[in-house]
């Protein structure tokens, strides 16, 4: 599924201005009957999809190319509907060394890197919309931070701590 996917996007919708730069399409999330992909156009400008079978359930790129600054920083970019929920993030100058939901552990995948390295992809994948924060340990250079991403308000399921 994921050779069939990869072909629908690069033939009808990664085309052109919105076409992926050197390295490609980055996989999001597999799903067993399609795949969710993000990838940065020659102009660095971000662009999502979402692909079931032969068509897509959703895309989207950036209107402008990303903007990063010297800091450190988490961003949340985009919400992908997979066989799940998936929330597709940015952290800037660091890397995402472990993350928690409810202060139980949440899987997060590394998508790949974008802005010539500075800015690093993750995604977590849940079953159905979910609200409240997820909490992150990051690290850059040896040293180590913790950050918060805000998931949404919508959904019956949250991250929030239970007392």
């Amino acid at each position: 599924m994921i050779n069939t996917t990869r072909t629908t996007l690069m033939t009808s919708g990664a085309v052109g201005a919105d076409a992926p730069g050197s390295q490609g399409l980055m996989l999001v999330e597999p799903w067993p009957t399609g795949a969710a992909y993000a990838w940065e156009t020659r102009d660095q400008r971000l662009c999502w999809a979402s692909v079931a079978e032969a068509a897509f359930s959703m895309r989207a790129c950036a209107s402008k190319p990303m903007a990063i600054e010297d800091s450190r920083g988490v961003h949340p970019l985009a919400t992908l509907f997979t066989d799940g929920w998936v929330r597709l993030f940015a952290a800037d100058h660091q890397q995402v060394t472990s993350a928690t939901c409810g202060g139980k552990p949440l899987e997060v995948r590394r998508v790949g890197t974008v802005a010539q390295g500075v800015r690093t992809l993750y995604a977590v994948w849940f079953p159905d919309y979910t609200k409240g924060s997820i909490e992150l340990s990051l690290s850059h250079d040896g040293t180590t931070s913790e950050a918060s991403l805000r998931l949404g308000d919508a959904g019956d399921r949250t991250c929030a701590a239970v007392p």
